[in-house]
């Protein structure tokens, strides 16, 4: 067994463990299940980093190629949640995302597992590594905007309907939950548009032309743009609570379909490709 495949294979044991221990949290809340769910995913993180550190060292390049794609995602969803937990000082959004880093990790491992050198990537321009990481910690702070805004509509149900039970009981508080989906949601948006730009400088450098959002496959991303754009105007607009968390959930329902990293996920394709 390769250093690289003790690595991935740490990395997953580190975001399994983590996942049990928050799930277990959840279910019922106590500091010895809640601190090995953190530094499971703590600990897998940094292996994580070293991970990702060791094939740009190897490649000389950040590995965005599709096969590490959802690693690299992985990664980047920790890092924006782990900001989200220290400054909430709750631990219940952990028990949905660990499993999704899980999963994403998963995702890359049957790929890299066994694998000597790690597949470079054709385009290496500074702007192109920009506009991916930019659109993949959009992604990963948008799915965390989700979790917490899935958990608010959850509790807000239970509060309205006067029948306080299981969601009641594990769940932060309304207050905690709409700060989260308010916190990543800008965060989100704010690398979404540093995407754009760095989209549009890469491809006039490719193409002599910086105008490429009228393309049908980049449609979609504009629209998801005017979302969450809509959404920042509406909370200084004074949205705060469901209505801004049924905004974010749908907008991540759209980024599901329409963020060009997903067709790289699936396709291994960048869509400015010819």
């Amino acid at each position: 067994m390769g250093i690289q495949d003790l690595l991935v294979i740490l990395v997953a044991a580190a975001y399994g463990v983590s996942s049990v221990g928050y799930a277990a949290n959840f279910q019922k809340k106590g500091d010895l299940r809640g601190r090995i769910g953190s530094w499971s995913l703590i600990f897998g993180w940094c292996i994580h980093s070293l991970m990702l550190v060791r094939m740009v060292s190897t490649t000389g390049q950040i590995p965005l190629n599709s096969q590490v794609l959802p690693s690299l995602c992985a990664w980047l969803v920790v890092f924006v949640y782990q900001y989200l937990e220290f400054t909430t000082r709750d631990r219940a959004l952990g028990a949905l995302i660990a499993p999704i880093v899980t999963l994403l990790h998963l995702t890359a491992a049957a790929n890299l597992i066994g694998v000597e050198h790690v597949p470079t990537v054709a385009h290496t321009g500074s702007w192109f590594r920009i506009h991916v990481l930019a659109y993949i910690l959009a992604y990963a702070a948008f799915a965390i905007s989700c979790v917490s805004s899935v958990m608010y509509v959850m509790l807000i149900g239970e509060i309205q309907k006067k029948h306080l039970g299981f969601f009641y009981d594990r769940l932060p508080p309304l207050e905690t939950l709409d700060k989260s989906n308010n916190t990543a949601a800008s965060f989100g948006f704010a690398f979404l548009t540093g995407g754009f730009i760095a989209s549009s400088i890469w491809a006039y450098q490719e193409m002599y032309q910086m105008w490429v959002w009228g393309r049908p496959e980049f449609i979609p991303l504009l629209v998801t743009w005017i979302i969450y754009a809509g959404h920042q105007v509406a909370r200084w607009g004074g949205w705060r609570g469901k209505r801004a968390a049924l905004l974010s959930i749908v907008g991540f329902g759209l980024i599901i379909f329409a963020f060009p990293v997903v067709g790289v996920f699936f396709s291994g394709k960048h869509p400015l490709t010819p």
